[in-house]
């Protein structure tokens, strides 16, 4: 398709992830004309609530929204596009860091596998999460180890990639106490309690640690729950080694279980995690949004 007759906002984060990797955002712009889509582009600083560009183009019916940044970028601009009646196709292009939500759509980091997806228009509608009055697209966490993706400076993950949140994984782990514990109510009659960590989780990955979690369901209107109970390191260590490795099915430490909703309980000193950013919440009920967007996806 040659013509342009496709309405599309381009979201572009030109400071996300290592810089080498910015160099395909013109080669990107011009196939995405080719394949017909007429682009108005926004960078990440202008998503304020006055006279935003994603609300306007949900407004006009537009037939796609492009995000080119990496999974902060994508929670920015889910904070306005949730929020909306009628909500475009979603393409992601992965210039992050870690690039998670890329990777749950099937997209592994790889610009151009992002375009041919798009240019086949294999879409499919998934689950979003809700905690108070934010949205996050893949990952919502608290407690200790939580705070790397927004702590880790901006210059090392330019320069070093995934490896800068290793390292500052390492020196955390390290160096630092455990938070104040965290409970969590799932059900009237289920409460876990004395946590030092949770993690809400789309898919089934986190990071360098792959498939947590086997035989994964995706959109099914639930989200996987990790816990970890309060421990000393080297017990968290073995526990964080065998669940990734997957020697040993039943852990005291670190749990897992399926939730579309529940309430959180946290010391006012730990902050909230969504999709790598710290957030404020007004509360901390958590619930599943069940398929409330339509993304460009390979699986």
């Amino acid at each position: 398709m040659s013509t342009m007759d496709k309405q599309a906002l381009m979201i572009y984060n030109s400071f996300s992830g290592k810089k080498s990797a910015h160099k395909a955002f013109p080669i990107l712009l011009k196939k995405l004309e080719e394949i017909g889509y007429q682009l108005t582009i926004h960078q990440t600083k202008e998503l304020t609530s006055i006279g935003n560009p994603i609300k306007k183009a949900c407004q006009d019916r537009w037939d796609a929204i492009f995000i080119a940044g990496g999974d902060g970028t994508i929670n920015q601009t889910l904070q306005f596009l949730a929020e909306e009646p009628f909500r475009p196709t979603v393409g992601v292009f992965p210039f992050g860091t870690s690039n998670e939500f890329a990777q749950y759509l099937g997209m592994s980091g790889n610009v151009f596998q992002a375009l041919s997806v798009i240019e086949n228009g294999f879409t499919k509608p998934i689950d979003i999460g809700k905690f108070g009055n934010h949205y996050f697209a893949n990952i919502a966490a608290a407690g200790w180890l939580s705070d790397i993706t927004y702590k880790t400076s901006r210059s090392l993950k330019s320069s070093l990639g995934e490896w800068a949140y290793v390292l500052y994984f390492l020196k955390t782990f390290l160096l630092t106490k455990q938070s104040d514990t965290i409970s969590i109510d799932v059900s009237p009659n289920k409460v876990i309690s004395n946590l030092s960590l949770f993690l809400i989780m789309n898919g089934n990955s986190v990071g360098p640690f792959e498939s947590l979690i086997k035989n994964s369901t995706h959109n099914d209107g639930y989200f996987h729950l990790l816990t970890c109970k309060k421990t000393n390191r080297l017990q968290l260590l073995f526990s964080l080694l065998a669940k990734k490795f997957n020697l040993t099915k039943n852990s005291s430490i670190i749990n897992h279980t399926k939730i579309k909703s529940g309430c959180f309980i946290l010391p006012e000193t730990i902050a909230l995690n969504l999709d790598g950013e710290k957030a404020q919440v007004k509360s901390l009920q958590f619930e599943v949004l069940p398929q409330h967007l339509q993304v460009f996806s390979l699986g």
